[in-house]
């Protein structure tokens, strides 16, 4: 509703295993429809990262949705893994996997680039807003081909900083 009625948006604490848990469960039917596997592998005691917590979900959102598209015209295991973890400079990484196709030659290196797409009836829009989305939570936001098939998308967002007063 947030993302409709375009929101401010909100910085404040927000734990990021709960907002993917959520949004999990939003598209866990989809997957079952799609004959796929979602699964969650999320660490325990992981900071909060600081943000707009809706927009952060729409990036989570869009990737599994992404996944889940990739995989509809493969035989074999279709799986979508979904992970958290601490990360250097204290930062928080999640990291999202399929088993598809793959972005193809060099498309990993596009896949950001506003209008560009692999998929027939695709706009190229979806990831280029996730990146500016993490951009704008002052993370970073990445692709990368699996071996021997699949596609890796991983982001990093800053822990959130307690400024309470003594």
């Amino acid at each position: 509703r947030q993302l409709i009625r375009k929101a401010p948006r909100k910085k404040e604490p927000v734990n990021i295993n709960e907002a993917i848990r959520e949004i999990v469960e939003l598209v866990q039917g989809e997957a079952r429809k799609c004959g796929a596997l979602l699964a969650m592998q999320l660490a325990e005691c992981l900071p909060s990262v600081e943000g707009d917590r809706v927009e952060l979900q729409q990036v989570m959102l869009n990737l599994i949705i992404n996944a889940l598209e990739a995989m509809s015209g493969i035989d074999g295991l279709r799986q979508v893994h979904v992970s958290t973890g601490e990360a250097d400079g204290g930062c928080v990484l999640v990291t999202v996997r399929d088993s598809g196709p793959g972005f193809g030659p060099n498309g990993a290196d596009h896949a950001f680039t506003a209008f560009y797409t692999t998929k027939s009836t695709g706009l190229g829009m979806g990831l280029s807003i996730c990146r500016s989305i993490i951009d704008a939570h002052r993370g970073r936001l990445w692709a990368s081909e699996c071996s021997p098939r699949g596609a890796l998308v991983q982001f990093t967002l800053p822990r959130h900083h307690d400024v309470s007063s003594s």
